[in-house]
């Protein structure tokens, strides 16, 4: 049975091993400070959301090399696959790596050509989503023009960023032009927004919700009666793709137990689970696995058959 991730961001994902090389190559000095690269990168203790996210500046400024990125893109995929995984869904914001050195096709074109590296050494079918910044309008634009343009090396668009006070509406007319060129939508929501967050991303074309998580709030679990976001998801099995430990060390909730993903999963949502930012949070889909059964999840491994059905590399 073929297994996939749906959620996982190359920039989130590096090897700490490998960050530290390419620091090392690059002399980029921010690293070459630290004394334990992979505790400098665990946030599994971030006291806010920002914290978590300072991570990322440290591992964009090492995918601006062609080799850099076919390196990381290709040990992602490995390591996916080295989980058991054969089919990966990869998410970037594109325009980190863009430079005088490197336009937005050698990009694409190094993180393709490292996950068919792994393909022809693995058998893994890796795919790449760009990613928009939704707290910067004209790099959403932007990167929905390259989705557009570029439509046959990727295989899917989405913003990311802070959720609140950016919601999808605000792009309406980029996601008209992505959708309109047959590229998949899949929308960061219910995270760091509301519920009313999910409901704007599906009206903007959203064939499955990022996180997702919150539409808990729009459903009694005394009664198990649903709001009329949270029934669309379930009646139309919309997929969640849910990434547990990122929500715990985002603050989000507190402890696994008071996770929803359970609730989730009982109640019979179209549940996909996933990694997120395997590097900050310190996780790999076995412990992604392994906390679904400490929460009372039985099979969780039908949860990544399942997601494969709705791979966009389906």
């Amino acid at each position: 049975m073929n297994k996939a991730i749906l959620h996982d961001h190359l920039d989130g994902g590096l090897r700490p091993s490998t960050a530290l090389e390419l620091a090392k190559n690059d002399s980029y000095k921010p690293l070459l400070e630290i004394e334990n690269i992979s505790s400098f990168f665990d946030r599994s203790s971030s006291s806010s959301l920002e914290d978590y996210l300072e991570a990322f500046i440290h591992t964009t400024a090492l995918m601006n090399k062609y080799d850099n990125l076919e390196r990381i893109a290709f040990e992602a995929a490995e390591d996916m696959h080295n989980c058991g995984i054969n089919l990966y869904e990869s998410r970037y914001a594109p325009l980190y790596s863009v430079n005088n050195n490197l336009s937005i096709k050698d990009v694409l074109g190094a993180i393709n050509s490292g996950f068919k590296q792994a393909e022809n050494l693995y058998g893994i079918k890796s795919g790449l989503i760009l990613c928009g910044m939704r707290n910067d309008k004209k790099n959403v634009e932007s990167v929905g023009e390259i989705a557009v343009k570029y439509r046959d090396l990727i295989i899917g668009f989405d913003i990311a960023g802070p959720e609140l006070n950016f919601r999808p509406s605000l792009f309406s007319s980029t996601f008209k032009k992505v959708k309109n060129a047959g590229v998949n939508i899949t929308i960061h929501a219910g995270e760091g927004d509301s519920v009313e967050s999910i409901k704007d991303a599906l009206e903007n074309g959203a064939k499955r919700i990022g996180h997702g998580v919150r539409i808990i709030e729009d459903i009694n679990l005394e009664n198990n009666e649903m709001g009329e976001t949270a029934s669309l998801i379930h009646d139309n099995q919309i997929p969640l793709e849910i990434c547990i430990t990122s929500n715990i060390h985002t603050n989000m909730y507190k402890s696994y137990d008071s996770h929803p993903i359970k609730d989730l999963v009982d109640l019979g949502f179209n549940i996909s689970l996933n990694t997120d930012n395997r590097l900050m949070s310190n996780t790999d889909i076995v412990k992604e696995m392994n906390i679904c059964k400490d929460i009372g999840i039985k099979n969780p491994e039908n949860l990544l058959e399942m997601s494969a059905s709705y791979s966009f590399l389906n």
